[in-house]
């Protein structure tokens, strides 16, 4: 197997409380306590409690139904992938932070796997990665072009019109997943 299966993680139980008083229990992966954290705060969790469970494969944690990637299916389909570019786009062109578009985005995502990895996403922002790096997480996701494309904006200080510019390319194409 390659490293990327054998790459390991730590999983944590965690217990939260979400904005209207409800608990949740979960599972998820992260590098550090630290981090899974920050990941249940981006959701707009607060953590109660958490566990570490120690080191499992992504498949593992999936089918203890925790949020691992490794063979999980894509949160965007294309459509979805283009549409979420085109509000990002929107967002960031308004003058809008990065980081302040994608917890709205997060805030409005309607289905749960998306609202995580956008939470996700901007939780690696908030960090100090650049989004292009958070983007590189998650290759089911994002190509290996649409990220470069990306970077590219973010360096350039165009990242607004970068967004636009894919939005407006069809998302049949074959580099919006290869």
């Amino acid at each position: 197997m390659t490293d990327f299966y054998n790459k390991c993680m730590t999983a944590y139980s965690y217990e939260a409380v979400d904005a209207q008083g409800k608990t949740r229990k979960g599972v998820l992966e992260a590098d550090s306590a630290k981090a899974a954290r920050s990941l249940l705060r981006a959701q707009a969790l607060v953590p109660l409690s958490m566990q570490a469970l120690g080191a499992v494969t992504s498949a593992l944690v999936l089918a203890q139904g925790g949020t691992g990637s490794a063979h999980r299916s894509r949160v965007f389909g294309p459509t979805a992938l283009a549409i979420w570019t085109r509000q990002l786009a929107g967002l960031v062109s308004s003058g809008l932070p990065l980081e302040r578009a994608l917890t709205s985005l997060s805030d409005e995502a309607e289905k749960a796997p998306e609202r995580e990895l956008v939470a996700t996403l901007r939780a690696e922002v908030n960090g100090g990665a650049p989004f292009a790096k958070a983007l590189s997480q998650h290759p089911r996701e994002f190509s290996h072009i649409y990220v470069a494309v990306i970077g590219a904006g973010e360096q350039s200080g165009k990242l607004g019109l970068v967004l636009e510019r894919l939005a407006d390319d069809r998302p049949s194409c074959r580099w919006w997943r290869w």
